[in-house]
């Protein structure tokens, strides 16, 4: 482990509170996490990476604004981000891969007070922040909690000193122990140095002793024959054993989160069955949908490429939000907003700008779904592909726009192609495709292309069905059956023959 900016571990406890704002607490009761209001808390989340690297930052910043891209976060509909970090980054070296002339404001911050910073905006923006104790050494995923190199006290007295660090934001909801035990780790077997159930009841209770009001979420390990099923497991997948070892967290503080992939990542052998992806919900249940019942369950990871990797990821995303769904949970965090996570890829393109509208559609409809007791059950018996509906949507359309010539352009009916007030060649076109339809509501996603010969600022209106209930990538506001809706800051011009995506969701 690299040992610059060694701080003793008193040290940095004594470091203390940034902030003396009143915590929001947060509970569980049953299957379900809540605030101090009482509010059911969904978490819509996804996973930004980086200050778990030897660049001590989230990554991206190479290629755009910090707040812009969270601006872009939440803009997407996330209400969450879980943020790995690992131990150097709290002891407040300098940064790597930034570019200061996008993010003139962080030049000269060490590595903990951009964490600081990058908390607090989140807070400020109201996400909610999950903190996950990612990598050991900020290079690789180790087995245990602890390596040759990072010790057990060290581990503990570092996520007591965050804990005591943002107690007092109130959108910072808890911490991720520890990513991905596997290998060496077991469940149940009472071998102190081994049994990573044992382990987490000795950081819950240092964590809840500063922050009582935190959740604690708790992964669970790789294979193991003790209690489990024997298929193969993700690392932080099996959750089986706790079946045999109950966890030692406290009920009301213990979220199971537990991270699970498709081929993308790694080809299991049932990825591979001739009933692929139908064979993936019983695997799923023995693994930890069994859970679900008793425990709040949040996926601490799940992605992939879809359908730009391995020829089967897509389904199998698809049948993992099917098998969600039936079982009526909402929340989860996807990997990974950055576009560099070489076997998922990202929310993001590799420009860093452009998203994914595959992918955030099969989260809507994820997010979309109701929460509470479910079936069991896959909805729609799906054997891998989408339940997604196709097709242009009816309804009437108006866009307009306008350029340093100060033309302005119409569209009228659904993506079809109006004329501009010149009565010229029109200046932009609409397009809407149904992405979800579940009865109860739906969710679109809208193109808008423009098809003159200089830049538009553009602003539509749209015909819908139903009420809004969120729409990404743009500010609107709806009265009666008419959605106004115009582009955020980065994305309010487009270029000739070039598009803007955003979208919406909606409660019929």
């Amino acid at each position: 482990m690299r040992k610059a900016g060694t701080i003793a571990a008193a040290m940095l406890v004594a470091a203390g509170v940034l902030t003396s704002v009143q915590a929001t607490a947060y509970t569980v009761s049953g299957r379900h996490i809540y605030d101090d209001a009482g509010r059911i808390v969904q978490l819509k989340g996804v996973n930004w990476f980086g200050f778990e690297t030897t660049n001590y930052t989230v990554h991206g910043l190479w290629a755009r604004n910090w707040k812009q891209m969270i601006q872009q976060i939440k803009a997407q509909g996330f209400n969450a981000v879980r943020l790995p970090f690992c131990p150097t980054t709290l002891r407040g070296v300098m940064p790597t891969s930034i570019d200061y002339s996008l993010n003139a404001d962080l030049a000269g911050k060490n590595s903990l007070a951009l964490l600081d910073a990058v908390i607090a905006e989140f807070d400020r923006q109201g996400l909610y922040v999950l903190l996950d104790h990612h990598r050991a050494d900020c290079k690789d995923i180790a087995e245990l909690w602890y390596t040759p190199a990072y010790t057990e006290a060290q581990w503990l007295a570092d996520l007591k000193f965050v804990a005591n660090r943002y107690r007092n934001r109130p959108r910072v909801i808890g911490i991720d122990l520890k990513n991905e035990p596997h290998g060496a780790a077991t469940w149940g077997t009472r071998n102190t140095a081994t049994d990573w159930n044992l382990a987490t009841g000795r950081a819950a209770t240092q964590v809840l002793g500063v922050a009582p009001h935190w959740l604690i979420f708790v992964e669970g390990i790789g294979d193991q024959a003790l209690c489990s099923s024997g298929e193969p497991a993700f690392w932080g997948e099996n959750l089986a054993p706790i079946a045999c070892a109950p966890s030692p967290v406290p009920a009301n503080r213990l979220v199971l989160s537990p991270h699970t992939y498709g081929p993308d990542v790694h080809v299991q052998r049932y990825h591979n069955a001739a009933n692929f992806p139908a064979n993936m919900p019983a695997i799923w249940d023995r693994h930890w949908g069994f859970a679900i019942a008793s425990a709040p369950v949040v996926l601490g990871e799940f992605g992939g490429k879809y359908g730009e990797g391995h020829g089967r990821d897509r389904a199998w995303q698809n049948a993992l939000v099917d098998y969600l769904i039936g079982k009526r949970v909402n929340s989860g965090f996807y990997w990974s907003w950055n576009p560099n996570s070489s076997d998922t890829g990202g929310v993001l393109r590799d420009d860093w700008k452009t998203v994914r509208s595959d992918k955030m559609s099969l989260l809507r409809r994820l997010w979309a779904a109701p929460s509470g007791t479910g079936t069991g059950g896959s909805t729609g018996g799906s054997s891998g592909g989408s339940t997604s509906g196709g097709g242009t949507t009816t309804g009437g359309t108006t866009a307009g726009g306008s350029s340093t010539g100060g033309s302005t352009g119409g569209t009228t009916g659904g993506g079809s192609t109006g004329g501009s007030s010149g009565g010229t060649a029109p200046a932009l076109s609409v397009t809407e495709q149904r992405s979800s339809d579940w009865g109860s509501g739906y969710c679109s996603d809208v193109v808008v292309r423009n098809l003159g010969g200089t830049a538009v600022d553009w602003d539509i209106r749209l015909t819908v069905e139903g009420r809004l209930n969120q729409a990404w990538n743009v500010t609107w506001s709806q009265s009666g059956s008419t959605v106004s809706a115009r582009g955020l800051d980065w994305n309010r011009s487009v270029a000739p023959n070039t598009t803007r995506e955003w979208g919406y969701c909606a409660d019929r």
